[in-house]
């Protein structure tokens, strides 16, 4: 039987009012349930933040606050308390706790005034608050400083019956070191020995000591022809050296000069193009400041001696 084709728009029409409709229902039940899932999240949210507010969890909270350093915090969570719940333990324990923290209050207060007037006094006193070390220990490293001077000849490098010396040239002289170093790494990078001049309530670089080998076992080792193991960390535990940096006199005139040790790793043992010994701890990037203050030896630098 054929079907009218008078009849086929009705038809279409009533199935696609029909499925509009099912559309409807569906977007209704999930509205519907949309809502519940808000009502039930919203629900969830106040039963925790009845949990947290309870005075147990409050506590907890405000000793936290204390443990964190943050007094503020801690007290407004043990007055809400005892605003909360007068007449009670919770009260009780807020008000205890409150003590302890007033007493940890006042306690701060004074510490901060102490830091406040160790830096007042570090700034009155400058450089002479500083104290020389002849040992200085960081890392692997300890350093023994023997002596400190300046000088027109600088002497190292003494392998029996001859040594090297370096003499400064007119209107010069060198600042030296002598010092014994111990590590306990077998190839080791040695910290910078710096000179600074005092001008004008700072301290300005001069420039960095240089390293050489203090003496060698005899002139065969010193030409390279054997090794030395005296000169080499990796069989000796500690080498001598002596140190050096040539300035004007007239700087050495014009202001205190301060010897200094960064700790700091950037002179590097290595093979030379040419020149004997054939080993040297060459300078590499030490990044020492051109101009300190007194903080700066609360960490990097360590004062040796003042010249």
């Amino acid at each position: 039987m054929k079907l009218s084709t008078k009849l086929l728009p009705i038809a279409f029409f009533a199935t696609l009012g029909c499925s509009d409709g099912q559309l409807k229902t569906d977007l209704e039940k999930t509205k519907a349930e949309l809502e519940k899932t808000k009502q039930e999240l919203t629900n969830c949210s106040t039963e925790l933040a009845d949990v947290l507010n309870t005075p147990d969890q409050r506590i907890l909270t405000a000793k936290k606050l204390f443990a964190d350093g943050n007094f503020s915090g801690a007290r407004n969570e043990y007055e809400e308390i005892q605003s909360k719940y007068p007449d009670t333990d919770y009260f009780k324990t807020a008000s205890k706790e409150l003590a302890g923290l007033d007493k940890a209050t006042e306690n701060r207060k004074i510490e901060a005034e102490k830091q406040r007037a160790e830096v007042e006094r570090k700034k009155a006193l400058g450089f002479k608050i500083l104290k020389p070390s002849t040992t200085v220990k960081f890392g692997d490293l300890s350093l023994r400083f023997e002596k400190v001077w300046t000088g027109k000849r600088w002497s190292f490098d003494d392998h029996g019956r001859e040594y090297s010396l370096r003499d400064a040239t007119r209107g010069n002289k060198h600042v030296l070191v002598r010092l014994s170093i111990s590590s306990e790494s077998k190839n080791p990078e040695l910290p910078p020995i710096l000179a600074y001049q005092y001008f004008d309530g700072k301290l300005l670089l001069l420039g960095t000591l240089r390293y050489e080998f203090r003496r060698w076992k005899d002139y065969g080792s010193y030409l390279g022809n054997y090794a030395d193991y005296g000169n080499d960390f990796a069989h000796s535990k500690t080498i001598p050296f002596n140190l050096g940096f040539e300035t004007s006199e007239d700087n050495l005139k014009s202001g205190r000069v301060y010897v200094v040790i960064k700790k700091t790793n950037c002179f590097k043992r290595e093979n030379k193009d040419f020149g004997r010994p054939e080993v040297q701890y060459k300078l590499g990037n030490c990044r020492a400041k051109s101009s300190l203050e007194v903080v700066d030896f609360e960490k990097d630098y360590v004062l040796v001696k003042t010249l």
